[in-house]
């Protein structure tokens, strides 16, 4: 056989050869050759070039001298096996069926197939690697992994091969390495697949190589090669345009909302991109990991408002502790709790911070009681305060053993300990002694407060009497209104109006206000420069309007055309329109008078006073009611609408000012004179 026809073979040999066994094969046909050659040199050592065969068979047997490989011959008609190169056989050899039995029981009729298709001459070379046991004839079964590589040569005339040529490689350590490999790269591929976060490989474009089932579940992949994920790049995909650099792709971590319309894919993700490059920097893959992190997101969100909600109720029990321990120290409480173990007693200043913790005999020494009655209670406190129970007892104060004696309630609420069997009570302890003692008050004043109740019922059921007059100007003024036609006129209506408005509505103040003249208050004076003349008028048209009785003339006295001076003309007006009504109410027939005149103090500040009176020829007044006619409540017949109160206001507005008040009267029928005067200064007056 020619070298070109053994490269023709080796040209022929599978392309799917990695690069150690084609370097085998290389080495395997470069020893065959060798044979061949050396085979050749013997068979024509009569030629010409038998100088260059020589020097060829030289080099061919160099090269396997520094190999370990074997190379055997096989003699067909013999069928007997030799060693060429290498002491794979014994030095005698041995026959084929020999050889057999060194093979692995599974692999001799592969093998036995094989060299019979050589012999058949069906092919010209063959190969295949088995398992060889290297021990020989000892059996010890030491298998290596051989791999053979055989050519038939044919002599001149034949037909059949006489001899078969095998070049031997051992490959046990390449197949050992390939199964380790494969083992390793099943352990990852399990790994791969069942990972709980999803991972694929792309190559250095960017096209999906391989996802894992994760992966694949995460992204809803409708089949193994789902086109819409693997036709377009990873860069395309809109997820990735703002953190991935397609010229230089870096390791990226990020978290962010999956949504794939397409594929119905909404979930929170976190992601991770690795690039893998080779030693010279070039990017071979891109790696892409995806962890579904919706779960823990809500987790998350959870456990941070459980701990907003904690600290929130936690920050409320505080404040609620911290108001509950404001309000018992304002309500002079103190929380409690016996021990009956113990036989201890502790009290609190919050419901947590113990004050002060004493014993039973120490505690019962504060309780004022006959010594049977404490000694009584305190003989079995198991049984005294094993129940709910609230008392009132008189005692010591606890806090600071004052020797004053108090007034406390006292509540006892039975607590249990785990197993239910009765270990003490807690309750509250609470100071009442001003309470008590104002109860006490309160007894006292009960008859004073009996006989003024009828009084305030009247003044309850009538309190319209004060408030009447201005009411009354309102409306009838508000019903005229519309039928004037002068401007001026309209504005002095609106006028009288506002004034009635703010007459009315201090009234209804001084009225709300009339609880504070038992405690020395009094009603507030706010002084303003008016013109009193003209007050005056507008006063007198309005009340002109109370006397209803034609008997009755209702005569204004006002006897300057200006008189500008600083008052609080409400309070004023409310004095003067109590006299008027109090005259319209008690006068039958006759006339009501109502002035004033301004009277020149005589001091260095020139402050004078304005007095102000009301004439009636009414019921007048007796001489003995005269004196209490201004108190509160007080009125002399019961059958005239009032509430008694008008003139106590009078009082207080004249008291609040500095000034004073009063009543003439000759006694009953004779009519009366309600007077008054406040001090005030004159800044300028015309007399008429």
């Amino acid at each position: 056989m020619s070298i070109l026809q053994v490269l023709t073979i080796l040209a022929a040999a599978k392309p799917s050869m990695n690069l150690p066994t084609l370097v085998m094969v290389l080495l395997t046909a470069f020893i065959f050759l060798t044979a061949c050659v050396v085979n050749r040199i013997m068979s024509l050592h009569s030629h010409k070039k038998s100088s260059q065969a020589r020097e060829l068979l030289s080099i061919l047997t160099h090269t396997l001298n520094h190999s370990s490989n074997y190379v055997l011959r096989m003699d067909v008609l013999e069928r007997r096996i030799y060693n060429m190169h290498g002491q794979l056989l014994p030095n005698e050899g041995m026959t084929f069926e020999e050889s057999l039995a060194l093979v692995h029981p599974d692999e001799r009729e592969t093998v036995r197939e094989l060299v019979l298709q050589l012999e058949m001459d069906a092919a010209r070379t063959a190969e295949s690697t088995f398992r060889w046991d290297v021990s020989g004839r000892e059996q010890r079964q030491e298998w290596r992994n051989l791999h053979f590589f055989c050519v038939a040569d044919h002599t001149a005339g034949q037909k059949l091969p006489t001899t078969i040529f095998c070049t031997v490689v051992d490959q046990t350590e390449e197949v050992a390495q390939e199964q380790r490999d494969l083992e390793m790269t099943d352990k990852y591929r399990k790994v791969f697949e069942q990972s709980i976060v999803g991972l694929a490989f792309y190559d250095k474009d960017g096209f999906l190589i391989t996802a894992n089932a994760k992966m694949r579940e995460l992204l809803k992949f409708q089949s193994e090669d789902d086109p819409f994920y693997y036709e377009d790049p990873l860069f395309d995909r809109p997820a990735f345009h703002e953190v991935l650099n397609s010229r230089h792709v870096e390791d990226v971590d990020f978290c962010t909302r999956n949504i794939i319309t397409e594929r119905g894919v909404n979930f929170y993700a976190e992601l991770h991109i690795h690039p893998i490059y080779d030693e010279d920097g070039n990017l071979v893959y891109i790696t892409l990991s995806i962890r579904d992190v919706t779960l823990e997101r809500e987790l998350y969100l959870r456990s941070k408002r459980n701990d907003m909600q904690i600290r929130r109720t936690k920050e409320d029990l505080q404040q609620y502790e911290a108001e509950l321990q404001y309000l018992m120290e304002q309500c002079d409480m103190k929380f409690w709790r016996t021990d009956i173990k113990a036989q201890t007693v502790t009290f609190y200043k919050g419901l947590s911070a113990p004050e002060r913790t004493m014993s039973m005999d120490e505690f019962k020494e504060f309780f004022v009681a006959s010594k049977e009655t404490i000694d009584r209670n305190f003989a079995s406190p198991e049984l005294f305060f094993n129940r709910a129970d609230t008392r009132l007892c008189r005692c010591r104060s606890v806090r600071n053993g004052v020797e004053k004696l108090q007034w406390n309630v006292i509540d006892s609420v039975p607590s249990f300990d785990e197993s239910g069997n009765f270990s003490g009570s807690f309750g509250l302890f609470h100071n009442v002694t001003d309470l008590i003692e104002k109860q006490e008050l309160l007894k006292e004043e009960t008859q004073r407060a009996n006989e003024s109740g009828k009084m305030k019922s009247v003044f309850m059921a009538n309190m319209t009497h004060e408030i009447r007059t201005p009411l009354n100007a309102i409306v009838g003024f508000t019903d005229i209104l519309p039928m004037l036609q002068s401007t001026e006129e309209k504005q002095e209506i609106i006028r009288i109006i506002m004034n009635n408005c703010d007459m009315l509505l201090r009234l209804i103040n001084d009225i709300l206000a009339i609880s504070t003249f038992n405690n020395g208050g009094s009603l507030a004076i706010e002084p303003k420069e008016i013109d009193f003349a003209q007050t005056f008028n507008d006063a007198c048209t309005s009340l002109a309007q109370r006397v209803q009785n034609p008997a009755i003339k209702f005569l204004p006295e006002n006897p300057y055309v200006s008189l500008v001076t600083e008052i609080d003309n409400g309070r004023v007006q409310q004095i003067i329109t109590n006299f008027v009504t109090n005259a319209i109410k008690h006068t039958k027939e006759g006339h009501i008078k109502l002035g004033y005149r301004y009277e020149e103090g005589d001091g260095e500040d020139n402050e004078g006073r304005l007095y102000i009176y009301c004439e009636d020829t009414g019921a007048g007044i007796p001489k003995k009611d005269q004196a209490r006619i201004f108190e509160r409540f007080v009125k002399l017949n019961d059958f005239v609408q009032g509430t008694g109160l008008g003139l106590s206001i009078c009082k207080a507005i004249i008291d609040s000012y500095k000034g004073n008040i009063g009543i003439e009267s000759e006694g009953e029928g004779k009519g009366s004179t309600f007077w008054m005067w406040i001090p005030c200064k004159s800044i300028s007056c015309i007399k008429k």
